[in-house]
């Protein structure tokens, strides 16, 4: 009952969201965009989705690695797309994470380490984007005057460290917590976080892999809004992009959409682009993803086909 709950409240905010957004847009010229745009520079952008996916599989098969886990290349793909399917289709993003840990149990591997292979992956994949966004506030005290947008990227900025420092030192809580199995894993999570991310090999890797996925949803933005035809400030999207999908991991809507779509339409308005376009760039943009994702439905019924056992 309680999921059912949550689900609803999703659905809601996603329709809310995105009834806000147009009702605030010229639809029609949304639509207008969205028809003219090129077939061309779209496939362009599911290319360089592709790309990075397959340096996600990478980095996501390194952090298995130093838990002594060794997951070929292939396996690593079909779970992660798998997870990529459910994360885009399913209202909470929790889906295609527990099936990929639900994956490797079937290869053999705890429950445990399933578990913790994918949260460090999910925790690898925070840090770049923070590092990231970090990386972009000269850029916004530097283009953008508006106070307002200042602080909200500091605030959100500040949140997202404390967050990342909070999850490393968790194993500091006291030791008679430990008989609960959730806090024995995040204890697990702490120290082995701390271990890989503070070392030369494979944190600095692990962070650079990180970045260079995230420039690709930025270079995806960048192609996809030459397919529209409009001229956007490339420092624009390096801003806006980052921070969007920073907080689209807040799971309070349907795969992103709706929060996507009003925080790309806000932060390119600051960077002085219409409304309408950052509506059918965020369309695009979420579109590419799905598409991109759905061939992971295909290895999932396969993988199905094959073994009944697998959840779905």
């Amino acid at each position: 009952m309680n999921k059912k709950i949550l689900i609803f409240i999703k659905v809601l905010v996603t329709v809310g969201l995105i009834a806000w957004i147009l009702d605030r847009v010229e639809i029609s010229n949304t639509m207008l965009f969205l028809r003219n745009s090129s077939p061309e520079y779209f496939l362009a952008a599911l290319l360089i989705l592709v790309m990075q996916s397959l340096l996600a599989v990478q980095r996501w098969r390194r952090v298995l690695l130093q838990l002594k886990v060794e997951l070929s290349f292939v396996h690593a793909l079909r779970y992660l797309w798998i997870g990529l399917f459910f994360n885009q289709t399913l209202p909470s993003s929790i889906g295609g994470d527990a099936l990929r840990g639900y994956y490797l149990c079937k290869d053999g591997v705890t429950l445990g380490t399933s578990m913790l292979g994918v949260l460090l992956d999910r925790f690898f994949g925070m840090v770049g984007l923070i590092m990231l966004v970090i990386i972009t506030l000269p850029l916004l005290f530097h283009w953008v005057d508006n106070p307002v947008a200042e602080w909200g990227m500091i605030i959100v900025v500040l949140g997202g460290v404390a967050a990342i420092i909070a999850m490393l030192v968790l194993d500091l809580l006291p030791d008679r917590l430990s008989h609960w199995r959730i806090i024995r894993g995040l204890f697990a999570l702490a120290r082995e976080g701390r271990r890989q991310l503070f070392s030369l090999s494979p944190g600095l890797i692990l962070m650079f892999s990180s970045i260079i996925i995230h420039l690709l949803s930025v270079l995806v933005v960048i192609v996809l809004s030459m397919g529209l035809g409009v001229e956007i400030a490339w420092w624009g999207i390096l801003l806006v992009i980052p921070l969007t999908t920073l907080l689209t991991t807040i799971p309070i809507s349907i795969a992103g959409w709706g929060v996507r779509e009003g925080i790309v339409v806000m932060g390119l308005g600051y960077v002085g682009v219409e409304a309408e376009v950052a509506l059918a760039l965020s369309i695009l943009y979420g579109l590419s993803m799905l598409l991109m994702a759905l061939p992971g439905g295909a290895v999932w019924l396969t993988l199905r086909h094959s073994n009944p056992e697998i959840p779905g």
